[in-house]
């Protein structure tokens, strides 16, 4: 299963770790009747593992072979190709079928919300509970800003996300106002550049509060109410650990509106 990295005490969600054992690229593929294994230079092979080879995903079985096609790993869906074993990122076209491998979130599938807002073209596109875009989009997903109050949206995705900590025996966060000013900075930047990078080039850490010791942050796009973003949220991995994160005190949950979509962002920190 992939997770979120350590950037010194820092959970950075783009970017990816293993639970389960990461092999450096010193070795070569081997071939038999059944398909391919990776051997190392010591003589061993890979197995029940992802596996990195030159910016490329592999996912070996536990018999040791190199998987292909649609992989289940944890929560997460992904989609591995049929040819050469490579994780899918972006846009892949399946049994005449569109589906969307979030590269923000390590290639996981994408379901139920706005993709790849930051297409040349400027377009929404909407993928469903399965995975597959839907060029209708989603019926009730676009908002009128105007009978929106952003800041009970805010309110109440902040009560369910502690909520959800208690449902885990986790200890609620304080709703921090020390985050006010990042969350709503942050959740506009999203409208700009889906991403935990901000549109400067920066990361999303120099736009929280100063003195954190730790510090994280989960993003969402096209979830029309708190109820539906905060579902989401806890329905993938990585951004469910964030929630229930036990080294934080404190959070903030920012949203912005633009075109009838809604970007959601929540940051997560505690004092130093």
């Amino acid at each position: 299963m992939k997770k979120g990295l350590f950037l010194g005490a820092a959970l950075a969600i783009g970017t990816l770790a293993m639970t389960i054992p990461t092999f450096a690229a010193n070795g070569s593929w081997k071939e038999d009747n059944k398909g391919y294994k990776y051997q190392f230079s010591d003589g061993t092979f890979a197995h029940s593992s992802w596996l990195s080879l030159d910016n490329k995903w592999y996912h070996i079985d536990s018999p040791g072979y190199m998987q292909k096609g649609w992989l289940k790993d944890g929560d997460d869906w992904y989609y591995l190709d049929t040819d050469n074993g490579q994780m899918q990122e972006g846009w892949s076209k399946i049994n005449d079928k569109w589906y969307y491998f979030d590269p923000i979130y390590g290639g996981r599938m994408a379901v139920n919300r706005y993709v790849d807002r930051m297409n040349e073209e400027h377009k929404d596109y909407y993928v469903d509970s399965n995975g597959v875009y839907n060029p209708e989009g989603k019926s009730g997903a676009k908002v009128d800003a105007k009978k929106i109050s952003t800041q009970a949206f805010e309110k109440k995705a902040v009560e369910l996300i502690n909520n959800e900590r208690a449902k885990y025996g986790v200890p609620s966060l304080f709703d921090d106002s020390m985050f006010a000013d990042s969350v709503h900075v942050r959740a506009k930047e999203l409208s700009q550049s889906y991403s935990h990078t901000r549109p400067d080039g920066d990361s999303y850490l120099y736009a929280l509060p100063p003195g954190l010791g730790y510090y994280g942050e989960v993003i969402a796009v096209g979830q029309s109410t708190p109820e539906e973003v905060v579902k989401y949220w806890m329905s993938s991995e990585v951004n469910r650990a964030q929630i229930l994160g036990k080294d934080y005190d404190s959070f903030g949950v920012g949203c912005y509106i633009k075109d009838g979509i809604i970007y959601w962002v929540a940051d997560f920190g505690a004092r130093m």
